[in-house]
């Protein structure tokens, strides 16, 4: 189990969520019509440009659609130009040795945890070799229930690629986190705040119970019509998340679309794709 500490400006902290990238290993291939590559560089442009004092930047998975270097080549020199910390966990088309020999914090085998002066950042891998659907190992699930008892007053961030709730989409519930009752069970023993931000879904989800809230960031790509039996492409911008936690714990965030323009040059129209389920 890896640990870092952070002290980032006094008061509130806020950061930048990004997730589902899909990069292939070419800077200028498109998956599905779209130049995942150019999108990625756009929502970081214009979000940054909108929030330039963030503290630090999330991504959460699939950030390579191919587990190629090549991929991660890409993302790297995207990322090196705003000198800003970077947190990752891999998603189901990613590769987490290569993801983590590019950002050491993202968890493989073990969790990461980012120790900041009112919270931590619990980085966890929910990918399963070889599938779409996501797990949380035991030794993980054992390392969360530890570090959670062991600052049981603190405010907890948990990112993690697959999102422990139902969608409403039976094919995405198919490939969501396998143990999410295992997972929601630990998490509901924690007295403190608990934010769990999560990708996978290519949808904005706000769920809240209690001292629990889930959120979910639309990709960088294409986005899913939401309460859908099937998969549907839309054509819905790329999207990001920023997310604003004062000192008091409150979170302030707001998703932000990228601007209609460079939609309607880059995004195909909405598209039937019932006959292949990848996300």
């Amino acid at each position: 189990m890896r640990q870092e500490q952070q002290d980032p400006r006094p008061g509130s902290t806020s950061f930048i969520h990004i997730t589902d990238m899909h990069l292939l290993d070419h800077p200028d291939e498109k998956f599905h019509g779209l130049n995942t590559r150019s999108s990625l560089e756009r929502v970081l442009s214009q979000g940054l440009s909108r929030y330039p004092d963030i503290d630090f930047l999330l991504f959460t998975g699939d950030i390579s659609q191919t587990e190629n270097g090549q991929s991660y080549d890409i993302f790297q020199s995207i990322i090196q130009q705003y000198h800003l910390p970077v947190y990752c966990v891999p998603g189901n088309h990613d590769s987490p040795r290569l993801l983590q020999n590019l950002i050491p914090s993202s968890p493989n085998e073990a969790i990461s945890i980012i120790n900041f002066s009112s919270f931590s950042l619990v980085l966890v891998n929910s990918r399963v070799v070889g599938q779409n659907y996501g797990k949380i190992s035991p030794r993980c699930l054992q390392q969360l229930q530890e570090h959670l008892h062991l600052n049981q007053h603190q405010m907890t961030i948990v990112a993690i690629h697959h999102p422990p709730l139902k969608t409403n989409s039976k094919w995405l519930d198919d490939l969501g986190l396998q143990n999410q009752t295992e997972f929601l069970r630990i998490i509901n023993k924690h007295p403190g705040n608990t934010l769990v931000l999560s990708g996978h879904v290519h949808q904005e989800i706000d769920y809240q119970r209690g001292k629990l809230r889930i959120l979910t960031t639309p990709s960088t790509c294409h986005q899913f019509e939401a309460n859908c039996d099937h998969m549907n492409r839309t054509n819905t911008p790329p999207a990001y998340r920023y997310i604003r936690l004062t000192a008091s714990h409150n979170i302030e965030t707001r998703v932000h679309y990228v601007d209609q323009e460079w939609n309607q040059e880059n995004s195909p129209n909405i598209m039937d794709t019932r006959e292949s389920i990848e996300c």
